[in-house]
């Protein structure tokens, strides 16, 4: 995160809060590049198919490669920055330590 959005006298809340949207943000700007250039790249597959003469089969649809692992790099992004996977995020590593800090006091 560019530290300029972090500001003089912010609490480690809000930076944490900062911190989370900011990742949140740059999920939801991946997922809109992957859909506008999915979509641009089907659109010339299919522009493509339609202008070619004979028999046409699944092969052809080139398309569905860059979809299919540009989609599980997304499916990725997502594990790490949405709240149903918190298991990935930094703020449930922190709790995890402070966990296993407090079982192991003397």
């Amino acid at each position: 995160m560019d530290e300029e959005l972090i500001l003089p006298g912010m609490s480690e809340r809000e930076i944490a809060i900062r911190r989370r949207v900011h990742r949140l943000a740059e999920f939801y700007r991946h997922v809109f590049f992957y859909v506008v250039v999915n979509a641009t790249l089907w659109g010339i597959n299919f522009w493509q198919v339609s202008q070619m003469t004979g028999r046409v089969n699944g092969w052809m649809y080139w398309a569905v490669w860059p979809t299919l692992w540009w989609g599980i790099g997304v499916f990725v992004h997502g594990l790490s920055v949405l709240p149903f996977w918190s298991f990935f995020s930094q703020e449930w590593e922190d709790r995890k330590v402070a966990e296993m800090m407090q079982k192991d006091r003397p």
